[in-house]
């Protein structure tokens, strides 16, 4: 049975390190530091000395607005779980999450357009793509939070109840040291999520070139995921074609890091929690063998 499982998740950890080693091989002939200082020669869709900085900033600019417009509302509705909603409505709660976050993305990004481009007058802007990846993120962001608050112990809970603190005072004093790791850990993975959309700010956000820095939220950006869908059309042309490899290959670096941050401080988060429970579990022993002892 154990041979079996292995050999089963075998393809599920080489198909995801295949296709790194794939994107890297294809992109390694053009990265170099003229993605960053200007590209050194023209073609169909690349302009001599164009860098990916724009494309850099408006994948950050797009995922920082997107990451600050969803904490405060995951963070309200993971306290509202947590604090005042019964059994049933935790239970809706957490369905109404797990639905919205399997939407595809591309059902966002056309609400998007049709609400916020147009019926509101938006436009093609920072702004509208932002809001569309805030809504995306949002059911991600709460879950991780909610279960962030889960995992504090009751027992500090509690504690600080019985020693008259409000609510308030319950949230900041205990709950929010207590849980900061896992807070910090859902908000890294939904920057990564961010990161890693394409159709919502293709729809809301984006151009392919001739902006390099945004002057207000209400203008467009370029990004490295729009930037790499219309490179890819270009297979006629081998330069564009390999400045799109490079460009996923730096886009799939920022996801990375994203994520890696997220996994070290789960790990960390998971080894506090264990420490925890084998402590209580070694004090509850030492308690029943006091009691039962003659």
């Amino acid at each position: 049975m154990k041979l079996l499982l292995i050999l089963l998740a075998i393809p599920a950890f080489m198909f995801p390190l295949a296709c790194l080693i794939y994107i890297l091989w294809q992109a390694w002939g053009s990265l170099d530091l003229s993605l960053l200082t200007g590209a050194k020669h023209a073609s169909s869709m690349i302009q001599a000395g164009q860098s990916l900085l724009p494309q850099i900033s408006g994948s950050l600019l797009l995922m920082g607005i997107a990451c600050a417009l969803a904490m405060p509302i995951a963070m309200a509705l993971a306290l509202f779980h947590s604090l005042y909603a019964s059994k049933y409505q935790q239970h809706g709660l957490m369905m109404m999450l797990q639905l919205f976050q399997g939407i595809p993305p591309i059902v966002y990004g056309l609400c998007g357009l049709v609400v916020l481009v147009h019926l509101l007058h938006w436009g093609i802007s920072l702004a509208a793509g932002g809001v569309i990846l805030a809504v995306i993120i949002l059911p991600l962001l709460s879950s991780n939070i909610i279960h962030a608050l889960e995992r504090i112990p009751l027992e500090q809970t509690e504690a600080a109840k019985s020693l008259g603190l409000s609510s308030m005072q319950v949230i900041r004093r205990v709950w929010l040291p207590s849980a900061w790791s896992g807070i910090l850990t859902g908000l890294l993975l939904s920057m990564a999520r961010a990161l890693s959309e394409t159709a919502p700010i293709l729809f809301t956000a984006t151009v392919f070139s001739g902006v390099t820095w945004p002057d207000s939220i209400w203008n467009p950006v370029t990004s490295l995921q729009t930037h790499i869908f219309y490179l890819a059309q270009e297979g006629s042309d081998a330069h564009a074609v390999g400045i799109a490899w490079a460009s996923a290959s730096i886009l799939l670096a920022l996801i990375l890091c994203f994520s890696l941050l997220a996994w070290t401080l789960r790990a960390a988060e998971i080894n506090n929690y264990s420490s925890y429970v084998k402590d209580k579990s070694s004090d509850s022993r030492r308690s029943i063998w006091r009691i039962s002892k003659p």
